[in-house]
């Protein structure tokens, strides 16, 4: 089961290229969000959206939520608590709707903390961006993980053991460094032979340019 929530706003192409590209079944809940009080575009979106979904998707696990973008700390809260309420995998589709309606879905997504697929299609239709929370994150690093990332770039990919001996610090502690700095996204773990080797990461190559 999965929750696949899209955000709607006067046209319903992108939800509906996302629901294609998800291929529901019948146990997973389509929830779209979008904003109050709707206007006429947008309640026509909304309908021609929902008539798709039953007459040609067969989706009958449809939720719609209106919220008030005036206020959206109540929005998000209203959105949350949707998210919330289904233990499933979440697939967050924000390309349609206004900005604001996207930021306060975003916001409300990131603060379920699920860990959700964030899907952004681009307006001329030619890419998916795909993103998770950890995207949104900050930058979790200082200048002894710089210095590690920089010796690790300087080497190319290093073993445990031995980048043990580099750094000059226990097996355990330089685990430890490793691990973080993989979990944080900036380094890359493999396994070759029976061992593991850790390398840099695009994002830690990126961070070594700053």
């Amino acid at each position: 089961m999965r929750l696949i929530l899209l955000t709607l706003g006067f046209d319903e192409k992108f939800a509906v290229r996302g629901i294609l590209r998800y291929a529901p079944k019948p146990e997973d809940v389509i929830a779209i969000v979008t904003a109050s009080p709707m206007v006429e575009k947008a309640e026509k979106a909304m309908n021609t959206l929902i008539d798709i979904l039953k007459s040609y998707a067969g989706i009958e696990n449809l939720e719609i939520i209106e919220v008030d973008i005036s206020n959206p700390e109540f929005a998000k809260h209203k959105i949350k608590e949707l998210i919330s309420k289904h233990e499933c995998e979440l697939i967050a589709n924000l390309s349609g709707g206004m900005r604001a309606l996207i930021l306060v879905t975003l916001a409300a997504v990131l603060s379920s903390n699920k860990n959700a697929l964030i899907e952004l299609e681009i307006e001329n239709l030619e890419n998916v961006i795909t993103l998770t929370p950890d995207f949104f994150k900050p930058e979790l690093i200082d200048e002894s993980d710089r210095r590690i990332l920089r010796k690790i770039a300087e080497i190319g990919e290093v073993k445990l053991d031995e980048f043990a001996d580099v750094i000059g610090k226990s097996r355990t502690t330089t685990y430890r460094i490793l691990k973080k700095l993989v979990n944080n996204g900036y380094l890359e773990e493999k396994k070759v032979g029976r061992s593991m080797v850790y390398l840099l990461s695009s994002k830690g190559m990126l961070i070594l340019e700053e």
